[in-house]
């Protein structure tokens, strides 16, 4: 039978297997290992450490010459002990012939790679669309202009030690040797940066050749390079559509300030634990009404007041603005009470959100008969995420979802008091329609009320719940219907 087959179509049955039958289907013959290599179009590698005998990394990506989507994870201690051990994973990436081909590219070595090595290897890497790299030393960006058409970079998380002064770069401090106009742009529309101190230098290089970003996250940065004030840094905001600060308390404040003067046709903004209260107000109140998706985790620093803004503004530019508040996120918002969020449900903004979080807040335990009057006043609720909140009741839920004639998306994780009979509501309000259930570390809901919500249930293409809940039974309606089960 093998032979009658030709390579071509042995290939695109091998494309049409889901990825976990990749292993048995290695297994079949040599000629069809050998051609599921070549048709391999995503591949992830963990390089480890040195053994006799072992295949190296450029022997082993020889066999892959259709890999367009790499992802190397090195752990290899020599990259420790020795300087420019990163350096080598990455020329050894570099010099593999699928190279040519590669769009994204995720590099996390177990050292820093050099600024240097990646300039070197820019031409191999020219096809880039997408790179993340987990450490960069020393910091420098400039090799980002040898790579024409990369969209997103993103470094995962800078040196640990701060550097001293010796380790600086010298020619990456500043632009005194550019004039405004021949600075050339990059192309980067998605930019994430982790771990960043104020005193690193280089970042002005990067923030003046940034005008085009849509998408900026910051992760645990303690300021945003070349001093406590970047003068580079307000001049990649302006184009912002969506908007990321992720435990940067430090330097919040003044992002928040500068993201309300120019951040214009934001859309979309996440802020995790940073950020005054007055500094957020200002923020609402500039760029609240054009917001699509708000997401906050706040646990000190979210009032009242903050969703009165929204509540507000939205009513003075309703009609004004092309953009409706879809989704609001809060996570750990411990100080907002009920009074702000029916506030801001019974105002044209929370009559237009399609998706609503209160994950681990206590306002839904501490005040009965919110989550049924939230329900009634957002008729558009499609997706609702009330994880984490413990001793949230059957009979608050089954309340709740009586008013919820549009949801296709629920998330209870972790909610520790529910039993089966919130699945029994969720069947009877939402069953028809339901698409993704999350019901996942809830001790008290049994196997059997799992199996008969998976029977019943008409649309259901994602069950989120532990394996040791999943009934023969009701494994079988869950292969019957295509469900799948994470």
């Amino acid at each position: 039978m093998d032979a009658v087959l030709c390579d071509e179509l042995v290939q695109e049955i091998l494309r049409r297997l889901p990825p976990s039958a990749a292993p048995s289907a290695s297994l079949v013959s040599k000629r069809w290992l050998s051609l599921l290599r070549s048709s391999t179009t995503s591949l992830s590698l963990a390089v480890r450490p040195r053994l006799p005998n072992s295949p190296s990394l450029s022997s082993i990506l020889a066999h892959y010459p259709s890999v367009s989507d790499l992802t190397v994870v090195s752990n290899r201690k020599d990259e420790e002990d020795e300087d420019g051990g990163a350096d080598v994973v990455l020329f050894a990436i570099a010099s593999a012939a699928c190279t040519r081909r590669l769009t994204r590219l995720r590099f996390i070595p177990a050292a820093p790679v050099s600024p240097s090595a990646l300039q070197s290897s820019a031409a191999a890497f020219a096809s880039l669309t997408s790179l993340q790299i987990a450490s960069l030393f020393p910091l420098s960006f400039r090799w980002l202009a040898a790579l024409p058409f990369l969209k997103s970079f993103s470094l995962v998380r800078s040196r640990a030690k701060r550097p001293s002064i010796q380790e600086l770069p010298d020619d990456d401090d500043d632009d005194d040797d550019d004039s405004e106009n021949s600075i050339v742009m990059l192309p980067l529309e998605s930019l994430s940066l982790s771990g960043i101190y104020a005193s690193d230098r280089g970042l002005s290089w990067l923030w003046r050749r940034c005008s085009g970003l849509r998408w900026l996250q910051l992760r645990a940065c303690e300021g945003t390079g070349d001093g406590a004030f970047s003068s580079g840094f307000p001049l990649c905001l302006t184009g912002l559509l969506g908007l990321e600060l992720r435990t940067c308390r430090s330097i919040a404040d003044r992002v928040l300030l500068l993201a309300a003067d120019r951040c214009r046709n934001l859309a979309s903004f996440l802020l995790y634990d940073g950020g005054s209260r007055d500094a957020l107000h200002h923020f609402i109140h500039r760029r609240g009404a054009a917001l699509r998706t708000l997401d906050l985790r706040l646990p000190l620093d979210l009032h009242n007041d903050h969703l009165f803004a929204i509540a507000a503004e939205d009513r003075d530019h309703y009609r004004l603005c092309h953009h409706q508040l879809a989704s609001l996120r809060l996570h750990s918002c411990c100080l907002v009470t009920g009074d702000g969020l029916r506030s801001l449900a019974r105002s044209p903004a929370g009559a237009a959100i399609e998706e609503l979080a209160l994950v681990n807040c206590d306002v839904v335990e501490r005040e009965p008969g919110l989550l049924t009057f939230l329900s009634q006043s957002m008729q558009r609720l499609r997706r609702l995420d009330l994880s984490h909140n413990e001793t949230m009741t059957d009979k608050e839920v089954g309340s709740m979802l009586a008013s919820c004639k549009n949801l296709v998306e629920i998330r209870l994780k972790g909610c520790r008091a529910l039993t089966g009979d919130s699945l029994n509501s969720l069947l009877k309000h939402c069953g028809k329609q339901v698409e993704l259930l999350d019901m996942s570390r809830c001790p008290a809901v049994g196997n059997e009320a799992i199996e008969k919500f998976v029977t019943n249930a008409g649309r259901l293409s994602q069950l989120i719940v532990e394996e040791d809940k999943v009934t023969e039974a009701a494994r079988a309606w869950l292969w019957r219907k295509a469900i799948n089960l994470s």
